[in-house]
């Protein structure tokens, strides 16, 4: 494929496209539609394969990859009409009268073939289909992603038209925002929250109790056979005594992850786990990593504000494997046998497998336990298959969903009855749960 020069004309489509087609997901997802957590990738790489000068190829070419259910079609017919106009109309825009239908400008994306080529290229992937070596696939929806926020009526204070405009998309470079909570919807359970803390209490102990537990105690039942001539009679048992937990929070705060999870769930999920834990430690990471646990222990219940006082920025890209390289060089001390590790990210990465998968080897062997928390995991139709998740699987001991108090309570329930090297996971998880897009 030959080089091209990124002109600001072609640099303005490309985002307006990515834009528009990760707008157009949301406002299906708002109306009902599960919408698979990757299909703005795969649609993306079929408007690379059809162009977009034809109405009727991109139509099928985002009915396709974007409904899941023929009952839904209708749904779409209704929503398409105003995605194909916003979608041209930018185009039309970002486009002058010399570099219409120019290689380098945005002309690029309204050609069928050579255009999807560039347009793939400019974001460092191949084409649907293109069978070119490099990166898997799924990489492709984090390599080239932004945040645009933009009113398509030029300051229109409208709510929907506002959060309909937004076009929420990452890139390993990308610029961090300040530190917000955008309306709690998702209150904060204080049991559940004290379930989960429990959970984590009985992992970092190390010692046990006599009764209440499922495991069998085969110590006692040994030495209570002895009074019967060997016939065991009963079968005692044991359990973990609760101490007081040691955790390392790793949190991914990329763009990816807070446009997925309620931000003010989980900063105040963080606060909660700083006030009533021992020894517990935040780190934020996106293409850097950087220790909060002093805003969060000064944050006085308000923990949005600690940060934005502190100056602390999050919204970016996301390196996970060097986080943990950083993690390993600066605060060592950070993660020992007796310390549960929580990582709260979808595994998206734009990072280098080989370097995730040193850090994961290194996390593992360190930590009691490490414990994975998804918000993508949350959706009925989830599979951890993103490069990120799935170099990182091997090494977790348990993957669970994260969206709001509900799930800390799941989590909490599978820890405490199977351990952490028991059957746990988000596919254990035992509630019917409508799909819902995350």
């Amino acid at each position: 494929m030959d080089s091209f020069d990124e002109t600001p004309d072609f640099v303005a489509a490309r985002d307006h496209v990515l834009g528009e087609v990760v707008s157009f997901v949301r406002t299906l997802r708002r109306n009902g539609l599960s919408v698979p957590a990757n299909a703005a990738l795969s649609a993306t790489e079929a408007l690379c394969t059809v162009g977009l000068r034809d109405r009727a190829g991109v139509y099928a070419a985002t009915h396709a990859t974007l409904v899941t259910d023929a009952r839904d079609t209708e749904t779409f017919d209704d929503h398409f009409p105003e995605f194909w106009y916003r979608l041209r109309t930018g185009l039309e825009a970002t486009a002058t009268s010399d570099d219409v239908g120019d290689r380098s400008g945005s002309g690029a994306f309204y050609g069928a073939n050579d255009g999807a080529d560039e347009a793939v290229a400019a974001g460092g992937g191949d084409p649907a289909g293109s069978g070119g070596g490099g990166d898997d696939p799924a990489d492709d929806a984090v390599r080239e992603r932004r945040l645009v926020d933009h009113d398509a009526d030029g300051g229109d204070t409208d709510e929907t038209e506002t959060e309909r405009s937004r076009a929420s998309t990452y890139s390993a470079g990308g610029a961090g925002s300040e530190v917000d909570e955008e309306g709690r919807r998702r209150p904060l359970d204080a049991a559940a929250v004290r379930q989960f803390e429990r959970a984590l209490s009985t992992l970092s102990g190390r010692r046990w109790t006599a009764g209440g537990g499922r495991r069998v105690d085969a110590r006692r039942a040994l030495r209570s056979s002895v009074s019967t001539g060997g016939a065991v009679v009963s079968l005692p048992t044991r359990e973990r005594k609760p101490t007081a937990f040691r955790t390392c929070v790793l949190v991914d705060v990329s763009r990816s992850v807070l446009d997925t999870i309620d931000r003010g769930f989980l900063l105040g999920f963080l606060d909660a786990l700083v006030s009533d834990g021992r020894g517990v430690r935040v780190f934020f990471f996106d293409t850097d990593v950087r220790e909060v646990t002093d805003v969060f222990t000064a944050s006085r219940g308000n923990p949005a504000a600690a940060l934005e006082r502190a100056e602390v920025a999050w919204g970016g890209g996301t390196r996970i494997g060097h986080a943990l390289a950083e993690l390993r060089k600066r605060w060592p001390d950070a993660v020992d046998r007796r310390t549960v590790t929580l990582v709260v990210s979808d595994g998206l990465d734009v990072g280098d497998v080989a370097d995730l998968e040193r850090g994961m080897t290194w996390l593992a062997g360190r930590s009691r336990a490490v414990l994975w928390l998804n918000p993508l995991a949350a959706s009925a139709k989830y599979e951890p298959t993103c490069r990120g998740m799935a170099a990182s699987l091997p090494y977790v001991d348990g993957l669970f969903a994260l969206s709001g108090s509900e799930d800390l309570a799941e989590v909490a329930r599978q820890v405490r009855r199977h351990g952490p090297h028991g059957p746990i996971g988000y596919e254990h998880d035992f509630r019917e749960r409508t799909p819902e897009a995350t």
